[in-house]
């Protein structure tokens, strides 16, 4: 049987996962929008098209379904390239 100071604990070591998982969070989000954006510093100051694409949709369909979202077309991508190259390997 677990006693109160196990659930204690047990409840800390998950906080402190969670809060983990909200700064990896944070910073893949970060990663992902300097791969996306352009650099300050940089000579090209246009923003590419996925990125504005991705500030127009995230807010409109929100961030679970862009999720979702971004991992059917994922898998698009990959069954296309795969046609595409058994295609190709067939002629």
């Amino acid at each position: 049987m677990t006693t109160a100071a196990d659930l204690e604990e047990r409840r800390a070591l998950l906080v402190s996962r969670c809060e983990l998982d909200r700064i990896e969070l944070a910073l893949a989000w970060h990663d992902v929008r300097r791969a996306v954006h352009p650099d300050a510093r940089s000579d090209d100051r246009r923003a590419s098209w996925i990125g504005r694409a991705l500030d127009f949709a995230i807010p409109l369909v929100g961030a679970a379904r862009a999720r979702r979202l971004s991992r059917y077309l994922s898998l698009a991508l990959l069954v296309y390239r795969v046609a595409t190259a058994l295609r190709g390997g067939a002629r």
